[in-house]
């Protein structure tokens, strides 16, 4: 599977229960109107929890089966409903901050959390870093396709069993690790 993970960054001024209102009453809607998913995930960042990443909205994800359904949203794009779009992305968003990484997915589970962590990795082996943390499931490994200076980012789903203590700690173990609340 193919993932495009777009790290979605928050129009300066706008909280974080703005950002997701929006996001979800104004531009979800829109952008499933005007183009076809095969997967839409928003991931929304919430700044207390994060606070190294306080002006992140969203880790969206957007799956794809092939690359020909890749480039059939580049062509949607493309046309007039992607200019829909950009424009409305303007209201609520940094889109000069925005950036997305497309990635060869490895899905370990088709298990849905409400809660989830994304976790970039430099190196193969930073990929199991929070492996050994009590109260995670991991999700998938999401290799970069593209030379950048990231490898992939780890994926997990925070299940019942996960206690706050555990999560403090792995924020503080691992400060580039990204603490969401997801819809889908």
């Amino acid at each position: 599977m193919i993932k495009a993970l777009a790290f979605i960054y928050k129009k300066k001024g706008l909280s974080d229960g703005d950002f997701k209102n929006y996001y979800e009453k104004n531009h979800a809607p829109l952008a499933t109107s005007l183009l076809t998913f095969e997967g839409y995930e928003r991931n929304f960042v919430n700044a207390n929890i994060n606070p190294l990443f306080a002006s992140l909205g969203s880790i969206s994800i957007f799956q794809y089966q092939s690359i020909e359904s890749l480039n059939d949203i580049e062509e949607q794009m493309s046309s007039d409903a992607g200019d829909t779009l950009r424009e409305d992305e303007l209201k609520f968003m940094d889109v000069a901050k925005n950036y997305f990484v497309l990635t060869q997915s490895d899905q370990l589970t088709e298990q849905r959390f409400e809660k989830k962590i994304f976790y970039t990795c430099n190196h193969e082996d930073d990929l199991t870093s929070l492996n050994s943390y009590e109260g995670l499931k991991k999700i998938s490994d999401n290799i970069i396709l593209e030379s950048t200076e990231m490898f992939g980012i780890a994926e997990y789903g925070i299940t019942p069993k996960a206690k706050f203590d555990v999560l403090k700690k792995l924020i503080q173990e691992h400060p580039k690790a990204i603490i969401t609340s997801c819809v889908s």
